[in-house]
């Protein structure tokens, strides 16, 4: 059997087992007439991982280290290719993650023995293998960015695991806040790179040689957010999860995943020591690179002193796990590959054990503070270097989290309505005007970055195709798209209004989604003469319907609908139920993995030829309704019922807490 053959084998395995296994989880969890059934699951994680073993061994002996490329016609009749790009970063970290993996997956069904959770967390740690394997193995950008959110979709409902209580599902979304506004860096990356009539990942040096050099920026970013370096370092809040998705997802492999994008998808050419010899200037694109050493270096030394200053020992390996991520990304910004990846791989493995660990550590302690009966002496050094007054204006900031870090959060709470505990017309009217501002900013650098920098003629004589050839003379902004995109701002808002209403929820959510398909969908004919009509046809039956929709919102919304709790599952019926509303709510705006994605790709795909910012505005958008998905999932599903009966249903057949649930009741 040839290598093409072998790739194409292996590929197929690694993306269709997990999705066959997420299947039978769910399927037997419903279906079962058994309350808890664990021994399917473990038979299913044992065997898997066995295959899994036998898969990643013969690959490293049939393939190893040898580099070449496969690209596969129409994945599994999606009508997209999938594109793989074997070499040694390849082979390593998939060799890593598999082992990591299914580490994590037999410790868990030991530690997870008998918890009412069972399925649900062995449901989302097939998703996360799903993801983890499609970043592994896709160059292309359509499987490439499926597996992108995939993974951060499981890891934040793996932080939200215990759904019962309030503090995990805040948590949760503020880590899915830093997670979208990173994915929209990407998708613009994405769509520049689809514009640019590229749909491999790896060719990135295609960016440079149009003059687009500035959007390695983008990819910096969206690695820096996905890792937690900068400028939020969330890490230590997403550990309300169990201690497995804690080192699965924040020990070795989720915080690891955007090393692994850079080693295998940044040029050589854009590293330090390639740019040296040459002189630099303000508009230089080695000062990104610059200023992301920088960021790097600030975000390893203020990491350092939180991870000293905490007792907590979950968060004090968060904060260490931080500073030698950022260790590691210096190390690849210099060129010092193979140096980064063995840094990574081993650092991986370290953290996994110590998060493991965590749980007898703290029953060995028999407290929380494990840190603070001994103390270690590795910061002698700096009593040495610093003066006694800087290093207590050290501690003070470690322990505010040095402001910023700090204040950025009370803005996601701001903004998401997390700072209090009730829904009224206060959070809604604040919701609604930091979008607003928010759209108006956004749009602003949108049009400046396209004034500036943006050379749709240079493009379209480099690729001398019809599809550009008729927008070489448009400009970019046109007042009828830019009206269309407003009314989706709106019903965004008017989403976050009828946050309490399943039906006007999931009507103003479709109604903004669709408003998006429209405008990216008009977006390909405005060649045709009839376009112009198209335009205001649409605007005029849309605003016709948000003014409908605004009315009844509004009229209801005074009528007496203010003041609900937040996160006291009124809604929840069944498991089953909840899972079908907030799968019909991901449906709409298109998370992969659910059919609706398709029609998105596509349309985002055809669209990114023709103006990609639109698309990038558009995707901010759908980014927003992303989050009131959760943010509606969260409140109306999940959460603390006044008669604590999801707890005691947590822990009903635990007698430990069951008594302890009975005393404190």
């Amino acid at each position: 059997m040839d290598e093409k053959s072998l790739i194409i084998y292996f590929v197929y395995y690694f993306v269709l087992s997990p999705i066959a296994k997420i299947f039978f989880v769910n399927i037997h969890y419903f279906i079962s007439k058994k309350e808890r059934d664990e021994y399917l699951i473990r038979m299913l994680i044992k065997w898997g991982n066995l295959c899994d073993f036998i898969h990643v061994a013969a690959a490293m002996y049939f393939l190893g280290f040898t580099k070449f490329t496969v690209e596969i016609e129409s994945f599994s009749g999606l009508g997209w290719p999938f594109i793989v790009h074997w070499d040694i970063f390849t082979c390593v970290f998939l060799t890593f993650t598999t082992i990591i993996i299914s580490v994590i997956g037999h410790f868990s069904l030991f530690y997870l023995h008998r918890d009412a959770y069972y399925h649900k967390f062995f449901s989302l740690y097939f998703v996360f293998h799903l993801a983890i394997k499609l970043i592994m193995l896709s160059s292309d950008t359509v499987f490439f960015f499926m597996g992108w959110e995939l993974l951060g979709f499981s890891s934040v409902l793996l932080i939200a695991f215990y759904e019962h209580r309030s503090n995990p599902l805040k948590n949760a979304m503020r880590v899915l806040f830093i997670y979208e506004a990173g994915d929209i860096f990407l998708l613009a990356l994405i769509a520049l790179l689809t514009f640019l009539h590229t749909e491999d990942m790896a060719r990135l040096v295609v960016l440079q040689e149009h003059g687009y050099a500035w959007a390695m920026v983008l990819l910096i970013l969206a690695c820096f957010f996905k890792s937690g370096i900068f400028p939020w370092t969330w890490l230590p809040r997403a550990m309300e999860g169990p201690t497995p998705s804690s080192a699965a997802f924040y020990g070795s492999l989720s915080t690891h995943i955007p090393v692994f994008i850079l080693l295998r998808f940044w040029p050589c050419e854009w590293s330090l020591p390639a740019y040296w010899p040459e002189v630099w200037t303000i508009s230089h694109p080695a000062n990104a690179v610059v200023a992301a050493v920088v960021i790097c270096a600030f975000s390893a030394f203020i990491t350092t002193h939180m991870s000293r200053q905490h007792a907590d020992a979950k968060n004090t390996i968060a904060y260490a796990t931080m500073t030698q991520l950022a260790i590691i990304y210096i190390e690849i910004f210099f060129g010092l590959r193979m140096l980064a990846l063995v840094h990574a791989v081993s650092h991986g493995i370290y953290r996994t054990f110590e998060f493991l660990r965590t749980p007898s550590l703290l029953h060995f302690y028999h407290t929380m503070e494990t840190r603070l009966p001994r103390m270690t002496s590795t910061g002698k050094h700096f009593q040495r270097l610093l003066p006694e007054g800087l290093r207590t204006w050290l501690y003070a900031l470690s322990i505010k989290e040095f402001g910023f870090f700090l204040r950025s959060f009370d803005f996601i709470d701001g903004f998401l309505g997390l700072k209090f505990l009730s829904f009224d017309g206060k959070t809604a009217r604040r919701f609604a005007g930091i979008v607003a501002a928010v759209w108006v900013a956004f749009s602003v650098v949108m049009f400046l970055l396209d004034k500036n920098t943006f050379n749709v003629e240079s493009v379209a004589n480099a690729r001398g195709d019809a599809i550009t050839a008729f927008i070489v003379n448009w400009e970019y902004v046109n007042a009828k798209d830019e009206i269309l995109l407003v009314l989706a701002v709106g019903f965004s808002v008017l989403t976050f209004c009828n946050i309490r209403r399943v039906v006007m929820f999931l009507v103003t959510l479709t109604c903004s989604a669709a408003t998006i398909g429209i405008e990216h969908t008009l977006l390909l004919f405005r060649h045709l003469d009839a376009s112009n009509q198209l335009y205001w046809i649409a605007i005029t039956a849309i605003a016709v319907a948000f003014a409908g929709l605004a009315f009844y919102s509004i009229y209801s919304f005074a009528s007496g609908t203010e003041g609900y709790t937040s996160y006291t599952a009124r809604f929840s019926r069944s498991p089953l139920l909840n899972l079908l509303l907030f799968m019909a709510g991901l449906s709409i705006v298109g998370v992969p993995g659910l059919g609706i994605v398709l029609a998105w790709e596509y349309i985002i795909h055809y669209a990114s030829m023709v103006v990609p910012l639109m698309v990038v505005k558009g995707f901010f958008i759908l980014k927003v309704d992303t989050l009131l998905v959760f943010l509606f999932y969260f409140s109306n599903f999940l959460g603390f019922p006044e008669h604590k009966v999801q707890m005691l249903h947590h822990y009903k057949l635990d007698t430990l807490h069951l008594r302890w649930v009975q005393k404190h009741s």
